[in-house]
């Protein structure tokens, strides 16, 4: 975890800098530990949340 750090290489909705329709929705884009749990619910929460302003913003613009 921790690959692709928010601001750096991608926005807060994990569109990857500099590269249209390249997203990072995994794991990568955590910038720690999630403690001492599973990170699969917060990997799932945060697709989820991109997703929703993916699908709005850059439907018809990018694909």
């Amino acid at each position: 975890m921790g690959g692709v750090p928010v601001g750096d290489a991608v926005d807060l909705y994990g569109r990857v800098l500099g590269h249209k329709g390249l997203y990072v929705l995994d794991g990568a884009r955590i910038p720690g530990a999630t403690g001492a749990r599973n990170p699969s619910m917060t990997i799932a929460a945060l697709a989820e949340h991109s997703m929703r302003t993916i699908v709005r913003r850059d439907l018809g613009r990018v694909f």
